[in-house]
C-alpha cells in the first residue's frame, strides 16, 4: 500500500510548484504559503487521524482516506484542465494535504498492531524503503505523462490511491479492537497528559527543524552557491534514495541493538556533521560525502523514532501516540525550509546558515541524550 501510495503521489508533487508558477504564473511566495498553510494543517490532521484510529479502528477509516484523496486529486486534475482560479485549486491542495498526513500514523500503528517490539524498527524500515522505491519510480512517469498535460498527473495519482485503497480493502484486516469505553475518552487528553510523549517530541522538533532542510534549502544551496547542475543535484538525491533502498533494513537491524534514544542521539549528531559539511563543501564530490552522512543520520532515526513511540503508547493508544509524532515530524518539514531560508538570507555566510542548522540538529542529539537519563524505563546501550 506505501508503495502504490508513494509512487503515484510522486507523480504529480514534483511538478506542482512548475505548473503553478510557469502555467498559471502564480508567484512562488504564494505557492509558498499555500504549502506552509497546508503542512501546518496537515500536521494537525495527522494527530487528529491517529487518535481517531484508536477510537472507530484502522481499516476502514485508511480505506476512506485513501479514497477521499483519490476524488480530491481527480478533482484538482478537473481544475488542472479548466484553468481554475489558484485560490479555489489551492483549497482542494490543502483538503487533500490533510487527508494525506492523516494516512502516515494509521499505516504505522497497523504495522504495530501486527509486529513485535523486537521486530518493529526493522518493519518500518521496509515501510520506508517501500516509499523511497515508489519516490524513485513516480518521477519518471510523471516526467513522460505531463507531455500530454499536466491534469494526467493528478488522474494517475488518483487512480493509484483508489489503487491502494482497493489493496487495503482485499489484504488488511482489522487490527485494532475497539472498545465502547473509548468513546467517551478525550480525544487526545491522555496524549497530552504524558510527560515522556511531550518531551521526545519538543526534542524531536528540534532534530526535525534541521532535517527538514534536505529538500529546498539545499536544493537551491546547491544550485544557487555551491553552483552544481540540475543533473548532479538530481545525482545527489538519487544517491540518497539508493541508500536506503539497500542499506536501510541492514542499518535498522544494527540500530535495534541500541538504546532507541541513543541511538537517536548519534543521528543528531550524524545529521550536525552532514549539514556542517554542506555549509564547508564546494564541489560534488565534498556533497556526495555530505550526503552520505545525512542519509546515514536519516536511515537511522526515522525507523526508530517511530518504534519508540509505539513503545510509549498504551494499549488503545497506538494511533493517537504516532499521530502526536507525525505532528511535529511535519511541522518540522514545514517549517523547517522556513527557518532555513530566514538563515541563508540574513546571514552573511553561508557557512554560518548551515553551522547553525547543524547546531539545531546536535542540539536535539543532545536532548535526546538528555531524555534517556530522564526516562526510567531507559536502559544503558
Amino acid at each position: 500500500m506505501r508503495l502504490i501510495g508513494a509512487l503515484g503521489f510522486s507523480l504529480s508533487i514534483p511538478f506542482l510548484a512548475i505548473y503553478l508558477h510557469e502555467e498559471l504564473g502564480i508567484s512562488m511566495s504564494w505557492i509558498g504559503i499555500m504549502l506552509t498553510i497546508s503542512g501546518v494543517l496537515g500536521s494537525l490532521a495527522s494527530s487528529i487521524g491517529g487518535a481517531l484510529s484508536d477510537r472507530f479502528g484502522r481499516r476502514d477509516l485508511l480505506i476512506w482516506l485513501l479514497a477521499l484523496r483519490a476524488v480530491s486529486f481527480l478533482v484538482m486534475a478537473y481544475l488542472v484542465w479548466v484553468r481554475s482560479p489558484f485560490a479555489v485549486f489551492s483549497a482542494f491542495y490543502i483538503f487533500s494535504s490533510m487527508l494525506g498526513t492523516s494516512i502516515f500514523p494509521l499505516s504505522e500503528a497497523i504495522v504495530a498492531d501486527v509486529t513485535s517490539s523486537e521486530k518493529r524498527a526493522e518493519a518500518y524500515g521496509i515501510l520506508r524503503v517501500s516509499a523511497n522505491l515508489g519516490w524513485a519510480i513516480g518521477p519518471a512517469i510523471g516526467g513522460i505523462l505531463v507531455i500530454f498535460g499536466y491534469y494526467w498527473l493528478f488522474v494517475s495519482t488518483a487512480f493509484a490511491l483508489a489503487g491502494a485503497a482497493l489493496v487495503v480493502m482485499l489484504t488488511i484486516k482489522e487490527t485494532v479492537v475497539i472498545s465502547s469505553e473509548k468513546h467517551h475518552e478525550s480525544l487526545l487528553g491522555p496524549v497530552l497528559k504524558d510527560k515522556r510523549l511531550l518531551m521526545f517530541v519538543a526534542v524531536g522538533l528540534v532534530m526535525f527543524l534541521a532535517r527538514g532542510q534536505l529538500i529546498s534549502t539545499l536544493s537551491v544551496h546547491l544550485s544557487g552557491t555551491v553552483g552544481l547542475s540540475k543533473g548532479q543535484i538530481g545525482l545527489l538525491y538519487g544517491l540518497n534514495g539508493a541508500m536506503v533502498a539497500a542499506l536501510q533494513v541492514p542499518t535498522t537491524r544494527l540500530t535495534v541493538r541500541l538504546n532507541p534514544l541513543s541511538a537517536l542521539s548519534f543521528a543528531g549528531v550524524l545529521y550536525g556533521l552532514g549539514y556542517f559539511l554542506v555549509g564547508l563543501a564546494g564541489t560534488m564530490s565534498a556533497m556526495v560525502t555530505a550526503m552520505i552522512i545525512i542519509t546515514g543520520a536519516e536511515m537511522i532515526e526515522m525507523p526508530t523514532s517511530a518504534s519508540y513511540v509505539t513503545e510509549l503508547a498504551p494499549v488503545g493508544l497506538v494511533g493517537a501516540y504516532l499521530g502526536a509524532f507525525h505532528f511535529v515530524f511535519h511541522l518540522g518539514w514545514t517549517v523547517g525550509p522556513m527557518v532555513g531560508g530566514v538563515l541563508l538570507d540574513v546571514m552573511p555566510d553561508p557557512l554560518y546558515a548551515w553551522t547553525a542548522i547543524a547546531g539545531l540538529a546536535v542540539a536535539g542529539g543532545i536532548g535526546f541524550r538528555l531524555l534517556k537519563g530522564w526516562d526510567k524505563k531507559a536502559t544503558l546501550s
